[in-house]
Order: structure tokens, then sequence, then C-alpha cells
């Protein structure tokens, strides 16, 4: 059960992680189209990606929604990493 947690951590925290993993995965979608789906600028994203600043908390539940990246990936500062949980 651990190494499957530990597993999933090192998987989401490998760089890259969050949004930037995200978009990487879905070369489909520009990065104006993955904007367009939050309702933000494109340069939100970038600081998303950045963790600079991280994503607002109360975006978390959206984008965990849109997206399928865990909040405690987006947030280890508030959720710690949440996979043993």
């Amino acid at each position: 059960m651990y190494a499957v947690a530990l597993y999933a951590t090192f998987q989401f925290m490998s760089t890259p992680h969050g949004f930037a993993k995200f978009r990487k995965d879905r070369k489909d979608l520009t990065l104006n189209e993955v904007a367009d789906l939050f309702g933000v600028d494109r340069t939100t994203i970038l600081r998303w990606e950045r963790s600079d600043p991280p994503v607002p908390v109360k975006r978390l539940a959206e984008i965990e929604e849109k997206t399928g990246i865990p909040r405690w990936v987006l947030r280890p500062d508030i959720f710690g990493t949440g996979a043993a949980a």
C-alpha cells in the first residue's frame, strides 16, 4: 500500500508536474485553450505551472474536476503529499 502511494506521489511530483504535466500530456490543448477552460489569462496558467503564486485554494476543486490533477499535487503546502490519505 505504501509503495503504491509513494509511486503515485513520485509520478505526480516528477517534473513536469501539475499544470505543466497536464498541458504536456494534452498536446491537443493550446495554452490559450487551457486558460479559456478556467476563464483566466494565459499568463495565469504559466504562473500556476511554476507555482508562482500557487494555485488559489478557491480554484482547487474546479481544477481537480476538469484536469484530474489532485489538489495535493497543486498545493502540497496545504494538503501534504496526500497520496497516503
